[in-house]
């Protein structure tokens, strides 16, 4: 028996637009319904799907995964919710083609060439085991079932590599890992990597119920994509943007896009909740993107930040002015020189960080380089200028404490 309590219903005045929406929605797992209604996250629904030209009613189930308030009208979106359906696409697809009478040939069957594992874009949480080695946490970019691409912030495993990639459901936080190797790193514009391309190796036995979760994590990205507003940055610019969506919704969640780069902001009752870009978190993830003049983003609102995510909890206007403040103060003066991927090696055997002559970044830089950073993740992580983090590093190397150790 269906747990479905509430009813909504929606509506196709022809085969043709039938059709559109199986094709660009149903046939993924999801599906937006327009209007102003208040229905609770992850709320079971009946949707009756009328079709007058053929005088029925199909009815499909599904759960809420968005919904848009009115106030997002404001800023270009439409109000309303956006759904999971509860069936495979391939139960939805069965249940359409008995009212209809006749089978739907999606764009597959009329061969367009697509790829026979279609990548769909994912923004889900992801973590990388290496054998004798941590977990690397990560969020993916694409999905496929025959591979996925993982943004890191980490040194990535060699091209090669046997790894197993725990994907975690966006909806349910249900986590599955996946055994694969590396078969690419993805660089950026400097060389570093940004991501690595994961092939799975699944064995036989275990290929239909992984066929289904990873069908069932695309559908529920899908779904929540579908109420989201996407758009440029280059429109309002990032500081605008921010402020513009922050501050008309409860909560909600940016994807900021540039050249392969992903930053992931949360905002919360006109408070930034997190901020993250790569291996930069709170206020240093917003100087790394302070320079993206173009690139896009998507905005979906009451999504809550992931339960690890570092808490920032600033207001929205605050968290920018620091930010920029970050930036004026790093850039008014030329960088000292040293390399990034550098590291530093502690040369007293015990170093007091409670010692007052300590400054409060110079102990921040012993505390990371004891535990291995390289100086451009130190750079990310403590939430100060970059300019200020270089001369703590150059005064403590000028006063015999640490020693740089260049990568060969």
């Amino acid at each position: 028996m269906s747990q479905a309590f509430r009813v909504l219903r929606v509506a196709f005045d022809s085969r043709e637009a039938l059709e559109r929406e199986y094709e660009a929605n149903l046939v993924n797992g999801g599906l937006f319904i327009p209007g102003h209604l208040e229905l609770l996250y992850g709320e079971p629904v009946m949707v009756w799907v009328d079709l007058p030209f053929i005088d029925k009613t199909v009815e499909l189930e599904g759960r809420v995964v968005q919904t848009i308030p009115i106030e997002f009208e404001a800023n270009g979106g439409h109000s309303g919710v956006a759904l999971e359906m509860s069936d495979t696409p391939q139960e939805i697809r069965e249940c359409l083609e008995a009212a209809l009478g006749t089978r739907l040939v999606d764009e597959r069957e009329r061969g367009d060439g697509a790829r026979c594992a279609p990548r769909s874009v994912a923004h889900v949480r992801a973590r990388v085991r290496v054998p004798g080695v941590s977990e690397i946490e990560g969020h993916t970019r694409n999905l496929s079932l025959a591979g996925v691409l993982v943004a890191i912030s980490e040194d990535p495993p060699p091209i090669g590599q046997d790894v197993v990639v725990a994907i975690v459901h966006p909806t349910t936080g249900e986590e599955r890992g996946l055994p694969g190797a590396v078969a690419r790193h993805d660089l950026d514009d400097t060389g570093h990597v940004r991501g690595i391309g994961i092939q799975f190796a699944i064995a036989k036995d275990k290929e239909d119920e992984t066929i289904a979760y990873l069908n069932a994590v695309k559908a529920s990205e899908h779904a929540r994509r579908l109420g989201g507003i996407t758009g440029s940055i280059d429109t309002l610019g990032l500081p605008d943007l921010i402020m513009s969506f922050g501050q008309c919704v409860p909560s909600g969640r940016f994807t900021l896009m540039n050249r392969g780069e992903v930053g992931i902001v949360h905002v919360a009752n006109g408070m930034m909740m997190s901020a993250q870009m790569g291996a930069a978190i709170g206020i240093k993830a917003l100087v790394r993107m302070a320079n993206w003049d173009d690139g896009n983003f998507e905005f979906h609102a009451n999504l809550a930040p992931d339960e690890d995510a570092p808490v920032l909890g600033l207001p929205i206007e605050a968290a920018l002015i620091e930010a920029a403040r970050f930036v004026d103060e790093s850039g008014a003066q030329p960088g000292l020189g040293l390399p990034g991927g550098a590291g530093l090696r502690i040369e007293h055997s015990q170093v007091d960080l409670a010692d007052p002559a300590l400054g409060k970044v110079e102990a921040q830089v012993l505390d990371l380089a004891g535990v291995g950073l390289a100086v451009d993740r130190m750079r990310d992580t403590i939430q100060e200028p970059d300019r200020a983090i270089d001369e703590a590093i150059v005064r403590l190397i000028d006063e015999g404490i640490v020693r740089l150790e260049l990568t060969e």
